[in-house]
């Protein structure tokens, strides 16, 4: 299980009209069902206008997303013996975000709200479902607790008025309500608690909240226009990882009476480090990382946020090790495929 739960929070690559009061469980299960055709528009008059990608949220309003995670992960370990692991699992959120105040400088302020999240996986043909509202056993939401945390606890962020996520705060509500769940047998200090939110901001929420909002550039953009944003550098496996998100707007389309910038979406990768690694006698010898990532992006120009974004990536890892046993040198080595999918939809 440690495995499926992992997936999901280092996982790697919504909006309109939201409803002012609490929605029934039939309401929301009715709304956990993703949509993963293309959207149908046309191709707008005048294709090489000129316009700016502006995030327009109204303040007070409520957008509300569907956020649908997939992931495939395939695993081969060999050593004496061969074994072969094999995870396919979906997660489905709901999102419920109000811009509550913006600043001279244009950085928005919103309220966020996850009223629904859905889990289906299948490791090695055992099955595993958690649905919020409907899974109610006691061990299962204690399994399923940083999940069931994340449901009506209200946190907050800060968002540049281009779209990069400056802060998230306020998620003290989810904290205690992941202790109250994991029932631990004695009270975390003040610091392992402070730990345990800072844990939860930056694995789970922001990850989250970074598929929502996409940088912007700041001139006018039109047919052709491209741009890219640098990820900070990051550890993965014994290398830095320097990620580059690569964006290009390859039309103009009409969506009922809105127009819509469809954006291309990809990333230029570059990993460095050593290949080999050595520890406690043993040694392992890595190739480097392949990465990619491809989809689209639909930017609703008119309403000035994101209309639906389908984007998809993909991580080929592989090492060999040696290893000394009582019985002499063991060799080993282990190659995974994974596979992941983001839908992002406008309700």
């Amino acid at each position: 299980m440690k495995k499926i739960l992992a997936a999901v929070l280092i996982g790697i690559l919504f909006f309109g009209c939201g409803k002012k009061s609490a929605e029934k469980p039939e309401d929301l299960s009715a709304k956990m069902i993703t949509d993963t055709s293309s959207i149908k528009a046309v191709p707008v008059a005048n294709a090489n206008q000129q316009f700016n990608l502006q995030y327009k949220f109204q303040k007070g309003k409520t957008y509300q997303y569907r956020m649908t995670q997939s992931t495939e992960d395939n695993l081969t370990l060999k050593t004496d013996t061969s074994i072969t692991q094999n995870l396919n699992q979906s997660i489905i959120y709901l999102f419920n975000l109000t811009l509550t105040n913006v600043d001279s400088d244009g950085v928005m302020e919103f309220s966020c709200a996850i009223p629904s999240i859905k889990l289906t996986a299948d490791a090695n043909g055992q099955r595993f479902f958690y649905q919020s509202g409907v899974t109610k056993d006691t061990n299962e939401l204690k399994k399923y607790s940083q999940y069931e945390a994340l449901i009506n606890n209200p946190f907050s962020m800060r968002v540049g008025k281009n779209g990069g996520v400056l802060e998230v705060f306020r998620a003290d509500r989810i904290v205690d309500k992941f202790l109250q769940l994991s029932k631990l047998p004695n009270q975390p200090t003040p610091e392992q608690k402070n730990a345990l939110r800072s844990n939860i901001v930056e694995s789970v929420l922001k990850p989250l909240i970074n598929q929502i909002f996409r940088e912007l550039p700041s001139n006018t953009v039109g047919q052709d226009s491209s741009w890219t944003f640098v990820q900070p550098p990051a550890s993965f496996l014994i290398f830095k990882l320097e990620n580059t998100n690569l964006y290009k707007i390859t039309g103009l389309e009409k969506y009922n009476n809105d127009t819509l910038a469809v954006v291309d979406a990809g990333l230029k990768s570059v990993v460095s480090g050593n290949t080999k690694y050595e520890e406690r006698g043993a040694t392992y010898n890595f190739k480097k990382p392949e990465t990619s990532a491809s989809g689209t992006i639909y930017f609703d120009v008119t309403k000035g946020c994101i209309q639906k974004s389908n984007l998809k990536t993909n991580i080929h890892i592989f090492f060999t090790m040696e290893a000394p046993t009582p019985k002499g040198k063991q060799k080993g080595s282990k190659d995974e495929v994974i596979k992941t999918s983001n839908i992002l939809e406008l309700l």
